[in-house]
């Protein structure tokens, strides 16, 4: 009888989740514990065909003081030093229009101690200054030259009040180094060449109290969809070595409280773009989320969680070189 009604109730629980979008159950019998699994499913919305602050890649995102922001980044034949930011992803304001830090595209950006933190990029040449704001206006330097070395197309993520500068490259040759630091002017070595090695245009988040590494482009020119994680940044494990997505670099990924949504960005060097949607509640299985509508393949974008609400910001595709390569819109998800 108890047999018979553990599986009246599993049939039951997998009809529910049929018709449902979003979370995990835990069913216990005897000790031994049953998954099942909801089919994931998002509504697109274009929420703004035309940004105010125009068409843009390689910019950075963050959500601060209860709004969207938007930092520097480049666009067709112009480069930013600006901050905009947004409370509900439809009207935007400028902070600044030309902050105190110059001009750059592909830097990296986080939330530490109560300020919006960027450091790197290349305008000419890389970079490795660092910057921190409280309102996105006034932009202070923490150090002009950090003990890294110059880089773009890395990573910088706050875990417990500590900031790490995760790989990237300078004049086209990755990086592997990992450097720390709690006041964002004396930055310490954590290591010269992680075990997940040299990468750039990968992604990292902090989710479950945890370092994530995501994706990327390596110094053998593979496209990448390993994921890497560590609980302090110093000692590294590998979640996965072949994703469920296929390999990628210029990605985004951003974080709800259940887990980690990846977005888009670009297949291989034939200027292929992806437009999918996969979300992991342990980095090692990676869902797809179906999408009731598609929206345009992209690369070099940003996504952040804000309002119960995924985000896509902006974003770069290759078409016949036209300034229509640059996106200017921006999608919410839900």
């Amino acid at each position: 009888m108890k047999t018979q009604i553990y599986i009246i109730l599993l049939a039951f629980v997998s009809t529910i989740f049929l018709s449902c979008d979003t979370e995990e159950i835990q069913i216990e019998d005897n000790n031994t514990k049953v998954f099942a699994t909801k089919t994931l499913s998002l509504t697109p919305k274009k929420v703004l065909k035309e940004t105010p602050f125009g068409r843009r890649a390689n910019h950075t995102s963050l959500v601060f003081d209860n709004k969207m922001w938007v930092i520097a980044g480049n666009g067709p034949g112009i480069y930013y030093n600006d901050a905009w930011y947004s409370k509900d992803g439809t009207t935007w304001m400028a902070a600044t229009k030309k902050a105190s830090f110059s001009p750059r595209t592909s830097h990296a950006a986080t939330v530490s101690q109560g300020k919006m933190w960027i450091t790197g990029g290349r305008l000419v040449n890389e970079m490795n200054d660092v910057w921190f704001s409280t309102d996105g206006e006034i932009w202070k330097e923490a150090t002009g030259n950090a003990s890294f070395s110059p880089r773009s197309g890395h990573t910088m993520v706050d875990l417990q009040g500590r900031m790490f500068v995760i790989g990237g490259q300078e004049n086209g040759v990755e990086k592997g180094d990992i450097w720390v630091s709690s006041d964002g002017s004396k930055w310490n070595l954590v290591s010269n060449l992680a075990p997940f090695g040299a990468r750039r245009d990968h992604t990292s988040v902090v989710y479950d109290n945890k370092i994530w590494v995501i994706g990327g482009y390596d110094i053998n020119n593979n496209f990448l969809n390993d994921v890497w994680y560590s609980s302090n940044g110093f000692q590294w494990f590998l979640a996965t070595p072949d994703a469920d997505f296929l390999p990628r670099r210029n990605h985004a990924v951003t974080v709800d409280k259940k887990g980690m949504w990846l977005t888009a960005g670009t297949k291989n060097n034939d200027f292929e773009y992806f437009n999918d949607i996969w979300y992991s509640t342990n980095g090692i299985d990676w869902k797809k989320t179906y999408l009731t509508k598609k929206f345009h393949e992209r690369t070099q974008h940003t996504s952040v969680y804000f309002d119960k609400k995924l985000w896509v910001i902006s974003g770069y595709a290759l078409n016949n070189g036209s300034p229509d390569d640059f996106y200017n819109d921006i999608w919410s998800f839900e």
